[in-house]
This record gives structure tokens, sequence and C-alpha cells, in this order.
């Protein structure tokens, strides 16, 4: 169990902490922040007179903006 650990440290330390470095932007973008941003709401379903743009946090939420 103890090599497992080792086995799995050592990947993260080799793969995602070199890609953090070198992407420090990646991942950072806060979507809702975004979508309030262009005058959005986050939500579950978007109603008909609003249209659909992108996904919120998950992908179970809309960013919807009125027509």
């Amino acid at each position: 169990m103890k090599i497992q650990l080792f086995f799995f440290i050592l990947l993260f330390w080799v793969t995602i902490l070199p890609a953090k470095m070198k992407y420090p932007e990646y991942g950072s973008l806060d979507l809702r922040r975004e979508c309030r941003m262009g005058n959005g709401r986050c939500k579950n379903q978007c109603h008909e007179n609003e249209i659909r743009i992108a996904y919120c946090i998950r992908p179970g939420t809309h960013c919807c903006l009125q027509q």
C-alpha cells in the first residue's frame, strides 16, 4: 500500500505540478462570474425567451441570457 501511495505522489509530482507552472491560467476561469458580467444568470433550465450560451460551473447549469 505504501508503494502505491509513493507512485501516486510521484505521478502527481511529475505530471500535474509542471502543468500548473507552465499554464497557470488554465482552469482558473470562473464561469459564473463571466456569466454575470455578460448580464446572464446560471440556471438549471433556460426559459423560452432566454438564450443558453454556455455552462456555468457544472454541466447541468446553463448561462441564460435574455433575448
